[in-house]
């Protein structure tokens, strides 16, 4: 990528005088996330019906790097990865990262057009068991590489788009969501998605373990959903605007979540809160695939909604 792209991408990334490298998160990284939490909670819950706690996830996270490195992958590389029943497709994205790999996410089932731009190391299928394929392997995983914050955490293809985004922009988006929800970790909540959209990456694989509050459909103190719940998630939208029960609206390449109602999440800024035409902030994506559609969105340091 030419190096007056990337200032033109690290100017919208910034929200005012408010640099993306003044880091307003915990985390060093997605890996450091996993192990964090595993130290911090340990046998508390992070997907209840699967009986799945924090420091179980963690271990199935070092075995699918051990898995991953036994098939030649390498920090750095990309691994496209088809919809899996839940919750492989959420404990593998966290081997991917816990590698150091991104993870590739196709949301219009286009897995053709999506391996042909992102060109991944590995394609793990629908019809693989991937949980019996990493039970041989071990929980210790030693990182040869950690990712920086600024470092590619995964590729999203969805409508002949690649957008790759950073794992700075995974966690900080997550970050705003937890506060706009007030989700804490004394708190339970539900949400039901397929692994084919932003929103399924922060809100069912990130949000549990960042927030320490379980994923459960019994009893939730919080449920979102397309339909119905505490909060709505929009995927397509013509404009922002004021419901009740609150809308969390979505727009990818601000990560996944650009505001509740017309207020934007924390560290995100918008030039209208009816039409926003040009996002600012720390969720703005790491850049397309293509540098041409680049050129096109990246102006007046802004990114500009095409």
């Amino acid at each position: 990528m030419p190096s007056d792209l990337k200032e033109k991408i690290y100017q919208a990334q910034c929200l005012g005088n408010i640099q993306p490298i003044e880091h307003m998160v915990p985390y060093p990284n997605l890996r450091a996330l996993v192990d964090g939490q595993n130290i911090k909670y340990g046998q508390k819950l992070v997907y209840t019906e699967h009986k799945l706690t924090s420091d179980k996830v963690y271990s199935m996270a070092q075995q699918t790097a051990n898995w991953l490195v036994s098939m030649g992958i390498s920090p750095k590389e990309r691994i496209l990865v088809d919809q899996l029943p839940f919750t492989q497709n959420e404990i593998l994205a966290f081997g991917i990262w816990t590698l150091g790999a991104s993870m590739v996410l196709v949301g219009d089932q286009n897995i053709a057009d999506a391996t042909k731009n992102s060109a991944p190391s590995l394609i793990i299928n629908s019809d693989v068991n991937y949980f019996e394929k990493i039970k041989t392997f071990s929980k210790d995983y030693n990182p040869t590489y950690k990712p920086l914050l600024a470092d590619e955490a995964m590729v999203f293809w969805n409508d002949g788009k690649g957008i790759k985004l950073s794992h700075y922009n995974l966690l900080v988006n997550t970050n705003g969501i937890q506060h706009a929800i007030d989700l804490y970790e004394n708190q339970t909540f539900h949400v039901s998605l397929e692994p084919k959209s932003m929103a399924w990456v922060i809100l069912q694989a990130i949000l549990p373990l960042y927030s320490g509050a379980p994923l459960t459909a019994k009893n939730p103190d919080i449920c979102l959903g397309e339909n119905e719940g505490n909060f709505l998630i929009k995927f397509q939208w013509e404009q922002l605007e004021e419901t009740n029960p609150p809308t969390l609206f979505m727009l990818n390449e601000n990560t996944a979540f650009i505001s509740m109602n017309k207020t934007p999440i924390h560290l995100s800024g918008m030039n209208n809160t009816d039409k926003p035409t040009e996002i600012t902030g720390h969720s703005v994506m790491m850049g397309y695939l293509d540098d041409e559609l680049n050129k096109k969105v990246f102006k007046n340091d802004s990114l500009n909604i095409i």
